[in-house]
């Protein structure tokens, strides 16, 4: 099995994601980033600390070190490195934070194309024979977008912040499904924050989704029951801690930060 199978193996055991996160052109480039951020960068921290702290006279072993008692300042070095070490641990959890993210905005990116693989009717000439069945009536799509953004919209709402974020745009949250879904997962008595993460997820400043079919060679056109693969694109807005905020993200009129992602999945 190959990396990358043994990666998705971890994130997902829905063989359907999993296919769609494997030829997706933004997933790897996305976390490959993030995963060197969260674990390489710290190990190389740890050992470059421990080698300027051996010196260069040979004392490299730990017992050596831990042995070495030699004019040290506890306040001094505790007020030097406090603020650093609050910083880099900070930088760490918001790294593991958009690791999660990347996989969430990827998962809206595919429930949109499922929700538009079924609701939008395939353009001619892709999908001549399907576009002749629905204009005799025989079909059952309804060319409405607005279902697969629903659909990117509520599954991004765990990937929202809970702390009551205030909303740049138009937020009209869909009170019964929050409800429902809060009920039926066994957290109603979160709700409150779901509402949080729900106007978040819903904000038009936050989440930009468009969906589509990709063209197609004109001999699909002619393939009885041939549909043309469906896009989604799906650009989010993640919230980033105001502690590293200057660092990894944008400053929003408000002063809040954000980092903006944009995962892309074909569904054939």
């Amino acid at each position: 099995m190959s990396l990358l199978g043994v990666v998705l193996g971890l994130i997902t055991s829905e063989a359907d994601f999993a296919r769609a996160l494997s030829t997706s052109p933004t997933f790897l480039p996305q976390m490959a980033p993030l995963v060197a951020i969260a674990f390489v960068a710290p190990v190389a921290l740890v050992l470059y600390m421990w080698r300027r702290a051996c010196g260069p006279v040979g004392e490299a072993s730990p017992g050596a070190l831990h042995a070495d008692r030699r004019g040290v300042v506890v306040a001094s070095d505790f007020a030097l490195v406090i603020l650093p070490i609050i910083l880099f641990v900070l930088g760490i959890l918001q790294t593991a934070w958009l690791m999660r993210e990347t996989v969430i905005v990827h998962y809206a990116a595919y429930a949109a194309a499922r929700s538009a693989r079924v609701h939008l009717c395939p353009p001619m000439p892709e999908s001549l024979a399907l576009s002749m069945m629905r204009a005799r009536g025989e079909g059952d799509c309804t060319d409405d977008r607005g279902r697969a953004e629903a659909a990117a919209r509520l599954a991004l709402v765990s990937a929202s912040p809970p702390w009551g974020i205030p909303c740049l745009g138009a937020c009209e949250v869909p009170e019964a499904a929050l409800s429902a879904i809060a009920r039926n997962t066994g957290n109603a008595a979160r709700l409150a924050a779901l509402r949080d993460q729900a106007r978040y997820a819903f904000d038009a400043d936050n989440v930009r989704v468009d969906v589509g079919f990709v063209p197609q060679f004109a001999w699909l056109a002619m393939t009885p029951g041939a549909e043309p693969p469906v896009r989604a694109r799906v650009t989010f807005r993640h919230y980033v801690v105001y502690g590293v905020g200057r660092a990894l993200g944008v400053r929003r009129a408000d002063g809040y930060y954000y980092r903006e992602s944009t995962a892309e999945v074909s569904l054939l």
